[in-house]
């Protein structure tokens, strides 16, 4: 088995001539807020993937499921798998974009693709916080994967919680044996800290870097690999907002292998990011680390540089009347509403957009000479919880309640927020993809 880590959760594992490829993903996802990298040239890529028969999409998110980097580098002919969701939206997206095979696997169970064989892990926490969370999509997957009697582990972003770990590599045990090689995500690939105003970011980057660094021991000793390397959760931020890159909460490699190796475990840590290979065979008889494919670009630094003066894909989108933004946000609400109560959600917290246009940042704090709207989408009632506040550009927002954006794109990567107090509540979060016109509204404001 060689297994070649790209970038982020982009990686290929080849065996006997076959190859599956995991989360491709290549340029600009979350509404352009996040930039691959390591960086590749395309033509490149496409050559080195021409062999390629299966791919695996883990879920939705588009630093997983890329539909750009699928055309680009000609992948659409291939069979793809993905596990069998109870929502069919990334099975219908795939069907959307020409894909004629598609793969479901149900969860826990044993499935056959030419040399491999394999099994899908289903998203069995909201978050790996155990954090109340009454939106509990059934979104993220994990993947093992057994060839020549290696076996490999691919967590992905799938927020598995310890026990959850323990459920999913006792299943892995049983079924392939044990775990040769393992990668899971260190770190948090999200908002927090770097988006907050009001924080301390190097200490909370720190926090979480250490509570990351911790966890991931921990999930080591479970699972029990031979090897290790960390992937998923890669990114630059590019834009404007590319001054953020520092304090995005995530361990470097060498801060990784140096806390794996103090905390004593049996297993080798290997930076494969960049296009790296580990060949192994059954037994460890043979084992070589080399490359498969040079990036274009793999310093961190001048691709930041490079990516600096690149514009958010909100840029296109046509602000309207101040009135007309009111009725929309106010229509958006309705829906957001009625989506509550109809999932029967508590919302802890005060819920507040400041509108901007444009969104700048000026000494650390949003300029509010770009102020354009102030809106209130929900009042608590518990004084304690406090409030949410989230600053936003009037176009990032007019394109997430028409749907030419998705919510948890933009959230994710094109905001700034406070929070008082200093408390995440994930309903409160995550209900803001409900925040959108209804299909009937969307017409009448064409």
């Amino acid at each position: 088995m060689k297994i070649t880590h790209f970038s982020n959760s982009f990686i290929s594992i080849d065996s006997q001539g076959d190859t599956i490829l995991c989360d491709p993903w290549i340029g600009k996802a979350n509404a352009g807020g996040w930039q691959s990298f390591p960086e590749y040239s395309i033509d490149e890529l496409t050559r080195h993937l021409k062999d390629v028969k299966w791919v695996y999409l883990s879920h939705l998110h588009d630093d997983h499921f890329h539909a750009e980097t699928l055309r680009s580098c000609k992948l659409l002919d291939r069979e793809f798998i993905i596990k069998r969701f109870k929502s069919p939206i990334l099975k219908n997206r795939l069907l959307q974009l020409g894909v004629t095979t598609i793969h479901e696997i149900d969860p826990f169970t044993l499935q056959k693709f030419g040399p491999f064989e394999l099994s899908i892990f289903p998203q069995l926490s909201s978050n790996s916080s155990g954090l109340e969370d009454d939106v509990n999509y059934d979104l993220d997957t994990s993947i093992s994967i057994k060839a020549d009697g290696v076996t490999f582990f691919n967590q992905v972003d799938n927020p598995l919680s310890l026990q959850d770990i323990n459920v999913v590599s006792q299943f892995i045990r049983e079924n392939l044996g044990e775990i040769d090689v393992a990668c899971t995500m260190s770190g948090a690939a999200s908002e927090y800290p770097h988006l907050f105003l009001g924080i301390d970011h190097a200490s909370e980057k720190r926090r979480i870097v250490d509570g990351a660094l911790n966890d991931l021991v921990e999930w080591l000793k479970l699972l029990k690999p031979k090897f290790f390397f960390p992937a998923g959760g890669t990114y630059l931020i590019p834009g404007w907002m590319s001054i953020y890159n520092e304090n995005i909460a995530q361990p470097t490699f060498s801060e990784i292998a140096n806390f794996v190796e103090m905390a004593g475990l049996a297993v080798k840590t290997l930076p494969l990011e960049g296009g790296k290979c580990l060949e192994i065979s059954c037994g460890q008889h043979s084992v070589k680390v080399g490359t498969s494919l040079l990036p274009i670009e793999s310093d961190l630094n001048l691709a930041i540089k490079t990516h600096r003066s690149d514009e958010y894909q909100y840029a296109c989108i046509k602000e309207p009347h101040p009135q007309k933004l009111q009725l929309m946000l106010n229509a958006a609400s309705e829906s957001w509403l009625s989506k509550v109560n109809e999932k029967n959600l508590k919302i802890h917290q005060s819920i507040r957009f400041e509108i901007y246009s444009p969104l700048y940042v000026v000494s650390g704090i949003p300029d509010k000479s770009k102020l354009v709207a102030s809106y209130q989408l929900f009042n608590t009632q518990d004084s304690d919880v406090g409030d949410l506040i989230i600053h936003i550009d009037q176009r990032a927002i007019v394109g997430c309640i028409t749907r030419n954006l998705v919510w948890n794109a933009v959230l994710g990567t094109l905001c700034f927020y406070e929070r008082r107090p200093n408390h995440f509540y994930p309903t409160d979060f995550f209900s803001l993809n409900f925040f959108s016109l209804s299909s009937e509204k969307l017409e009448q404001f064409k």
